[in-house]
């Protein structure tokens, strides 16, 4: 049997028609390419603070794995213009999967793991490899001074996944549980 879940997106209540997941997918891209621009210099151009890091890992949580690493696709394109390009590229592709694959899996899981499963792989994956390992093996930082950077970008991972979590589930999956479809399989 196979689904047509081919978005990837959670599936515990249904999927979304795919017009719909497109739709949201643009949304969330453009809203995270206009909020990557509003940016805090941390130590330039390599680490600062922004509010571009919520709209990959609500693609993620919403959308699945796919439309949170298109969305951090674009949003890390974005930032790429303005910052060390493969930090913001890399780390808002890893934000979007952060979330994404642990909702992909939403259903099987206690909302108390899915929540701190979201929590715990944004901070490590979304936050700081992707500037840990750029740092160090692109640019080649010492692990010392990497670490501080990557530890500011997990923490700043970490506020914003908190952020998005609250927004699913008190704002978005009352909305969206409307529009969902039962999956229906066929062989």
């Amino acid at each position: 049997m196979t689904s047509p879940n081919f978005t990837l997106q959670p599936s515990g209540k249904g999927t979304l028609s795919l017009s719909i997941w497109i739709a949201l997918l643009a949304l969330l891209t453009a809203s995270g390419v206009i909020f990557r621009q509003i940016s805090i210099p941390i130590l330039p151009p390599f680490v600062s603070l922004t509010p571009g890091f919520l709209m990959p890992l609500l693609a993620g949580m919403i959308l699945g794995p796919l439309g949170g690493a298109l969305c951090g696709l674009f949003v890390g394109i974005s930032g790429a213009l303005w910052e060390f390009p493969l930090i913001p590229l890399i780390g808002n592709i890893a934000l979007g999967l952060s979330t994404g694959i642990p909702s992909f899996y939403r259903n099987r899981m206690s909302p108390v793991l899915w929540m701190s499963l979201c929590v715990v792989s944004a901070m490590i994956i979304g936050g700081f490899l992707p500037t840990f390992i750029v740092e160090v093996l692109v640019i080649g930082f010492p692990p010392s001074f990497a670490t501080l950077t990557a530890s500011i970008d997990a923490l700043q991972a970490i506020v914003w996944v908190v952020v998005a979590i609250l927004v699913v589930m008190h704002i978005v999956d009352p909305i969206l549980n409307r529009y969902r479809r039962p999956i229906e399989f066929s062989e």
